[in-house]
């Protein structure tokens, strides 16, 4: 039988069934290409469709050979039979010269069965992308270890879920009960941008498992400079993705920074000659140094950061909720610092922005052992991710009906003391896990070789701080760039690559029937009639329509986050800024 690449279709679970395509297939179509064997006569074309075993094993007697084969084979559609207005032969596996699988059975019948040797190959391996080239293992050996050299080296699974949940719990969700948002219209946000949020995060794992690749650069190469002779433009590329991805993360950074010295600056006497707040963040700045000193987000110490952010958010949740029941709830901050964006609505949209997605996943996927058929259900990315952002709802969704704006008395010191402190322990001890997994300057080789000493880390901190310590005009128009960077990031982007990549975009793979170079008419024979094939095709149609409907929902789903959410929240966001409304 003639192979073909397999392309993991980016809108759901790898399929065991997969219908015959041509080069005349339709780029829609192409992309829910099936892992599997593929087979077909030269200039057929049908639609790609798919089944499960199960669903094989049903219609099948128990004493069939067919039913005997399904436990160590996949499904391949190849024809139909005689009189069929799908019928087609497969003579290209008689002139390929191997025999066929079913030993013994006509290789034309609608359905066969071929050993799928793949089913036992280590799923540590490639991080769940599956491929049949020649070079699979060497690319997969080469992205593990890459990972393994990475800012997000293989994790546990708590470890994952805690950075999955640990964005969520920052300065968006400090900023809720002084956002202004009613209490059922806050409520609705924040239902809708966590369903947003979690779409998100699917897109961007269905991407990485159907191109095959780890991070967000190779998407993107994928995406826009996919084949030859484009080294020139995926170099450009990559060299956006990295500066992209650094400044947003290094922006991120400085505004938790600064804020966090807000929350405690009205609490620290400005006695000295030199700016309380600049000796404020020196100190926060020396505070939370040997924790950037760590190469990975593996280092206990980032680690236990992580935690203590998490505990003193939840402190801070308490504090909050003791000051709303007495009604004297009180900003957490000095608003002077950020800009005109951060009220209401954006507020929320900010608070369910993720990051390290594609990471994590990859992440997760390399502490799979080898030779494990199936990861434990702790090991699912998605259930993690869905899990994160519950706990998220749970612990940000009462913040809606807090109200700081109009307190009747104001609480003590103390306990606004209190509050602020667990405030900026959860941002400031979340900055080192931005700034470690930030790509490195680029550096001239002459310089790196002449020297240990790691420059770009240090100059990335010094950046961090120097963007902190802006004055507060500065601060406020660069927060509100901030907040709609994250915003395209976190929505927009993995929507436009989604759309780009499935419509505008040639197929990953494209099945070509081999052309036997000596063809012998004597090798064909009669399509087999077998009395299973018109009950499997009803089947396969059945399932079909019920997969386009769920496909046609996804890509509405897609196109509405891209262009009435995102695109509608930019403009605002925009004509907000230039005071249009």
């Amino acid at each position: 039988m003639g192979r073909s690449r397999r392309a993991q279709d980016s809108r759901g679970s790898s399929p065991s069934l997969c219908w015959t395509r041509s080069l005349s297939s339709s780029l829609h179509s192409d992309r829910d290409a099936a892992d599997g064997a593929v087979s077909a006569q030269a200039g057929s074309a049908a639609d790609p469709r798919r089944s499960f075993l199960p669903s094989l094993l049903a219609l099948c007697t128990p004493c069939s050979p067919l039913a005997r084969l399904a436990t160590c084979s996949t499904l391949t559609m190849v024809g139909s039979p005689p009189g069929s207005p799908r019928s087609s032969t497969s003579a290209d596996s008689f002139a390929s010269g191997r025999q066929s699988p079913l030993n013994g059975f006509d290789s034309s019948a609608a359905l066969i069965l071929v050993p799928d040797v793949e089913d036992t190959t280590p799923a540590s391996t490639s991080f769940g992308f599956s491929s049949d080239d020649d070079d699979a293992e060497g690319e997969s050996d080469h992205q593990l270890e890459r990972l393994r050299t990475s800012a997000i080296p293989p994790l546990s699974s708590l470890t994952v879920f805690l950075y999955l949940l640990a964005p969520y719990l920052k300065l968006g969700a400090l900023l809720v009960p002084e956002a202004g948002v009613p209490g059922k219209t806050g409520v609705l946000a924040v239902a809708v941008f966590a369903v947003l949020s979690a779409f998100t995060r699917q897109i961007w794992y269905m991407l990485a498992r159907y191109v095959r690749r780890s991070d967000l650069e190779e998407i993107v190469l994928e995406t826009f400079a996919r084949g030859r002779g484009k080294e020139r433009r995926r170099m450009a590329l990559r060299q956006l993705v990295r500066f992209s991805v650094g400044a947003l993360r290094i922006s991120v950074a400085a505004l938790y920074l600064r804020f966090a010295v807000d929350c405690l600056l009205p609490f620290v006497p400005d006695v000295l000659a030199v700016s309380a707040r600049l000796i404020t963040t020196l100190m926060f700045a020396a505070v939370i140094a040997p924790l950037y000193s760590a190469r990975s987000l593996k280092s206990r110490a980032v680690l236990y950061a992580s935690w203590l952010s998490v505990l003193a958010y939840a402190a801070w949740f308490s504090c909050t909720a003791y000051m709303h029941a007495k009604n004297m709830l009180v900003p957490v901050g000095d608003s002077a610092t950020l800009g005109k964006l951060w009220q209401g609505i954006p507020v929320v949209a900010f608070t369910f922005s993720t990051w390290w997605t594609i990471p994590l996943y990859a992440s997760l996927k390399g502490t799979v052992q080898p030779m494990t058929p199936k990861p434990r259900r702790s090991q699912s990315f998605k259930l993690l991710s869905a899990l994160s952002i519950a706990v998220a709802v749970a612990v940000v969704l009462p913040l809606a009906f807090f109200d700081a704006s109009t307190p009747s008395q104001i609480p003590p010191a103390s306990l606004r003391m209190t509050a602020a402190i667990f405030s900026a322990l959860a941002l400031l001890l979340s900055v080192p896990a931005l700034l470690i997994t930030m790509p490195a300057l680029p550096i001239p080789v002459p310089i790196r070789r002449a020297t240990n000493f790691p420059l770009s880390k240090v100059l990335l901190y010094l950046i961090t701080i120097c963007l902190s310590i802006l004055p507060a005009s500065v601060t406020r128009l660069g927060s509100d760039v901030v907040l709609i960077l994250v915003f395209l990031g976190t929505y927009m982007v993995p929507a436009f690559l989604h759309i780009t990549i499935h419509n505008f975009r040639r197929p990953l793979s494209i099945v070509i029937p081999p052309v036997p170079t000596t063809p012998n008419p004597a090798a064909r024979v009669e399509p087999s009639e077998s009395r299973h094939d018109e009950l499997l095709q009803r089947k396969e149609r059945t399932l079909q329509r019920r997969r386009l409907g769920r496909r046609l929902v996804w890509d509405i789903g897609v196109w509405v986050l891209l262009v009435p959410v995102g695109g509608g929240g930019v403009a605002w966001a925009v004509g907000r800024m230039a005071e249009r409304w």
